[in-house]
């Protein structure tokens, strides 16, 4: 009788998988990206003058508090929804060199992006902007999908691939990331939602009891 052993990747990496199992994530940080947009949209549209400098004063701080009540939202609403249907799974909070990971990539991105704003011309970066954020987003997707075990990611990379592209070539300038963070948010929101539906449909009320 051959032994069986378990697959310790496997039992480490079902957290993760489990955390996206009812598409409430990509449903959340879709609302976020459409908030973003729409208040930057908002802002640009404002007459100048004080409600204009007093509008832009609030934006970093809708910015953070969006970002913040969004991870607080999914938590809660796994705990109305998800825990229910599929038990409950503890996330374990990332380790050190997960964190320094992470950190160097996003300064990288960050020198990256400073060095090509300086180097280039203002009308180039204003043209190169969207695709430039849609590739950073399209590669986000892609080592979350690896990550997390997450197949769909795969679509949402290239969607953000394709939107960044679609709006680099209408030369809209720096308004066009806003317009790209407001599709990258609707497309982030309908795969969550659908995935949400499909998830409530294949586990009934209960069925972790």
């Amino acid at each position: 009788m051959t032994e069986q052993y378990p697959n310790l990747s496997d039992l480490q990496s079902r957290p993760l998988r489990y955390w996206n199992i009812d598409g409430l994530p990509e449903l959340m940080m879709g609302l976020v990206w459409i908030l973003w947009g729409g208040a930057f949209l908002l802002g640009e549209s404002l007459p100048k003058g004080g409600a204009h400098n007093f509008y832009w004063m609030l934006v970093p701080a809708i910015l953070c508090l969006s970002g913040v009540a969004s991870n607080w939202a999914v938590k809660r609403l796994k705990q109305r929804i998800t825990y229910p249907r599929t038990g409950f799974v503890e996330m374990k909070p990332p380790s050190r060199a997960a964190r320094l990971a992470a950190a160097a990539v996003a300064v990288v991105c960050a020198m990256a992006l400073a060095a090509l704003v300086v180097r280039a011309r203002a009308n180039e970066v204003q043209t190169m902007i969207s695709p430039i954020v849609g590739v950073l987003v399209s590669l986000a997707f892609l080592v979350a999908s690896v990550r997390l075990k997450a197949p769909h990611y795969l679509a949402l990379a290239g969607v953000s691939l394709a939107l960044g592209l679609a709006f680099g070539a209408f030369q809209l300038g720096w308004e066009s990331l806003n317009y790209l963070f407001i599709a990258l948010g609707a497309a982030c929101a309908a795969t969550g939602a659908l995935r949400l539906a499909l998830f409530l449909k294949r586990h009934p009320a209960g069925a972790a009891e």
